[in-house]
């Protein structure tokens, strides 16, 4: 605001005026007085959450103090679907969708390089083939499902949206039948093309097919995720142990 990319304009008493609800500001001043270690109460009702988001987005502080609030949404509505449809399959999946919003892929040896060893992807409010989408920070990859075998792959815009097996890696192990989460693709169904692999890792592991090979030790563990105290996820187990 202040950086002499905006024209501002002082009051009639030599002020600045930030045309701002007030309200949620005290969080904000909190934190900028004590950044790294002001942690904003859990007293806040979800739709304070929301005011409060739309506040930093202003301010630009959203990814600093709210920094998945976004991917929380996405959770808390696969879980208000899944309530709605009432299947015990349906409300199994939501929880443990929500459960893995941020995953981080990565292999426990050397194997990838370094644009995706320990490349973190958010959920979106996307679905390809009936699934919902991880994408990459960066925007450039996705994580998805594919469409006829039910695979798991990561690949760009143009192949998520087509939900095609053409990515740069692949999980061949069908997961049509407990669609959960990328974290229950076998971590030893995994393939990798060239430019996901390090150039000496790849000429020398197992072909299979025409560009892809074996990939040692993918890993795929959950970040963030929404936990038992949540609203959503709350109603959603309750549902579901209903239904056990």
């Amino acid at each position: 605001m202040f950086s002499g990319r905006f024209q501002l304009t002082l009051d009639t008493e030599g002020a600045y005026c930030i045309d701002r609800d007030g309200v949620h500001f005290r969080h904000i001043l909190n934190h900028l007085r004590s950044p790294g270690r002001y942690t904003r109460g859990s007293d806040l009702t979800e739709g304070q959450k929301d005011e409060l988001a739309v506040e930093l987005e202003f301010y630009g502080l959203l990814d600093q103090m709210m920094p998945h609030h976004a991917s929380e949404r996405v959770g808390q509505a696969l879980l208000r679907r899944a309530c709605v449809a009432g299947t015990k399959a349906e409300l199994q999946t939501a929880v443990a969708q929500a459960r893995a919003l941020v995953l981080e892929l990565g292999s426990t040896m050397p194997f990838l390089n370094d644009k995706f060893q320990g490349m973190r992807f958010v959920i979106i409010d996307r679905m390809v083939n009936g699934f919902p989408v991880w994408a990459a920070e960066g925007g450039e990859l996705f994580m998805y499902r594919i469409k006829a075998e039910g695979w798991m792959a990561i690949g760009d815009a143009d192949e998520c949206a087509e939900g095609v097996s053409l990515g740069s890696m692949i999980n061949r192990k069908s997961i049509a039948g407990a669609a959960l989460t990328p974290t229950d693709s076998p971590s030893d169904y995994w393939l990798s093309g060239p430019e996901a692999t390090l150039e000496a890792q790849y000429s020398s592991a197992t072909r299979f097919a025409t560009r892809f090979v074996h990939a040692a030790a993918i890993c795929i563990t959950v970040e963030h995720g929404l936990d038992s105290g949540d609203p959503a996820m709350a109603a959603a187990l309750q549902q579901l142990a209903a239904l056990a």
